[in-house]
């Protein structure tokens, strides 16, 4: 169960779920891991100021201040000591909240998007609650702001425009052909690609003559010269 960026063939569990199974984990797998799973079920760092023991002073008497007081400071002391591991706890539950949800709760793709936020590095790393808030926004960000469909028809559109000029050389123009190409392939995949070749009249023919086929069909919408077709298949 990991968050990621749901698209037409992959699915991720809901936001929610995955945030309930990370507060489940730190609570159960860290020191004091209540204050961390509230923390991120919140959304803000638990305030333990309220919580921070006082020193209470015995009234009476000099005899009775005298027999109480000692008690009193070895409570106070206990309950401070207990009070500075708890809030020591929470502080270095940070950044193993943070490495848990980066490593096991985000797909590879999330991580990515993540890492390239500007402020990732000063801001982000090391703290699950900055983290978690900047999951949402690229989880719950519109799909068509993230990956919008005319993204996919443009890429298409290029490699099919894609024409030689005048002036460049075969190996050059194959450089490009084959990096816009790989371009829209990352996008549909080579089944597509593939398929789209193979319906055209050419393929055949340029499959006979050398060993470039569906590549070769491609070139042959861009460039006219037929050795500079070989040549670019061959390269």
């Amino acid at each position: 169960m990991k968050f990621g960026v749901s698209t037409a063939s992959t699915n991720y569990a809901p936001h929610a779920d995955v945030h309930e199974k990370i507060a489940t984990y730190v609570q159960k797998n860290c020191d004091y891991g209540h204050d961390i799973a509230k923390s991120i079920c919140t959304g803000q760092l638990v305030d333990l100021a309220a919580e921070k023991p006082t020193r209470a002073v015995a009234t009476g008497t000099k005899a009775e201040k005298a027999l109480l007081q000692p008690g009193m400071d070895i409570e106070f002391s206990t309950r401070m000591s207990a009070y500075v591991k708890r809030e020591q706890s929470l502080h270095s539950n940070l950044p193993k909240a943070f490495a848990y949800i980066m490593n096991d709760c985000c797909s590879d793709g999330l991580k990515t998007r993540l890492i390239a936020i500007p402020d990732y590095e000063s801001t982000v790393r090391d703290d699950p609650l900055a983290l978690l808030t900047a999951i949402k926004t690229c989880v719950h960000k519109n799909a068509r702001t993230q990956c919008p469909p005319v993204t996919i028809s443009t890429h298409w559109d290029r490699l099919l425009k894609l024409k030689q000029a005048e002036d460049e050389d075969p190996p050059s123009y194959a450089k490009r052909f084959e990096q816009q190409l790989k371009t829209v392939k990352g996008y549909i995949g080579s089944t597509f690609t593939d398929g789209f070749a193979e319906q055209m009249p050419e393929h055949k023919a340029h499959a006979r003559k050398h060993n470039a086929g569906k590549i070769t069909t491609l070139l042959a919408t861009h460039v006219a010269d037929e050795d500079a077709r070989i040549a670019l298949a061959d390269h």
